[in-house]
């Protein structure tokens, strides 16, 4: 049995490619945005922030991609399972986790090759559009899929 693995991982140029796409999705929205890319271990690969974004942009959404890459899901208030968390479960989540470490505004999303999680790209500065402005970004990869919670059952 093998003792190591190799990993797949979003690069450089791929990087560049959603940052590219997610820009120019931003301007057609009319909106300033960062954009942030990372490989699966929440690594910082690419970063560009727009001339008239807000500062806190950097940080937001460096934190959504290192969150969306880590969990191979996209950032927000749903679950894996579909269940929308509670103002209060998703703030202790963050809280236990580590504001760096875990983000549960929506607006960052897992970058799916081959059903395999390469990396994460988030967006911050368009509000409740960061998430669409991603999904643009990271489908822009050649194989590129996506990848959204299951939707809830209702309870009886």
């Amino acid at each position: 049995m093998a003792e190591t693995v190799g990993v797949n991982k979003v690069t450089l140029e791929g990087a560049q490619k959603i940052i590219a796409a997610a820009v120019k999705e931003a301007e057609s929205r009319k909106k300033q945005i960062s954009v942030a890319v990372a490989d699966p271990g929440g690594h910082l690969v690419a970063f560009a922030r727009m001339d008239k974004a807000s500062l806190t942009t950097l940080t937001i959404s460096m934190n959504k991609a290192r969150t969306a890459a880590y969990m191979a899901f996209p950032t927000g208030k749903l679950s894996k399972e579909g269940n929308e968390r509670s103002d209060f479960h998703a703030l202790a989540i963050t809280l236990a986790c580590g504001p760096e470490n875990m983000v549960n505004m929506q607006g960052g999303v897992p970058i799916i090759i081959k059903g395999e999680c390469v990396g994460g790209a988030a967006v911050s500065g368009a509000g409740h559009a960061d998430g669409d402005i991603a999904w643009v970004g990271a489908l822009a990869l050649e194989g590129a899929e996506v990848r959204k919670p299951k939707v809830a059952e209702p309870k009886e």
